[in-house]
């Protein structure tokens, strides 16, 4: 399948961003910005640390969130390359993306947490 392999290009290019030097602009790649960038990955990542989903599923997901967001994998994968050019920038996206994640997870997390598991519901 194409999506795996596009999303491990994504993280790639992420993880050695810190090895290039370029000018920064206000969106990465193809209109995509700052934040539209960081919404879509966290998701991505989101997605990525799921247990218990098949790859047939994760795919479905991933192209699920893009979709939703309008995007192409090779217009994500621009806009990564692009970030990748300055990696000052590119740090301050990445940790915002982290931030993103985490607090979903968080959010998620504390929502079932005040949920009783047993609670039944009154009718």
């Amino acid at each position: 399948m194409r999506a795996p392999f596009v999303a491990h290009r994504v993280s790639f290019v992420l993880v050695v961003l810190v090895s290039v030097t370029a000018c920064e602009r206000s969106s990465l790649s193809n209109g995509v910005s700052d934040t539209k960038f960081v919404a879509v990955m966290a998701e991505l990542k989101r997605v990525r640390d799921m247990p218990g989903l098949d790859s047939g599923r994760r795919a479905s997901k991933r192209d699920s969130i893009l979709q939703s967001q309008g995007l192409t994998p090779a217009q994500l994968e621009a806009a990564a390359r692009r970030l990748a050019q300055n990696p000052t920038r590119a740090q301050t996206v990445w940790q915002a993306l982290e931030r993103r994640a985490n607090d979903t997870l968080a959010g998620k997390a504390d929502s079932l947490k005040a949920k009783p598991a047993g609670a039944a519901t009154a009718k």
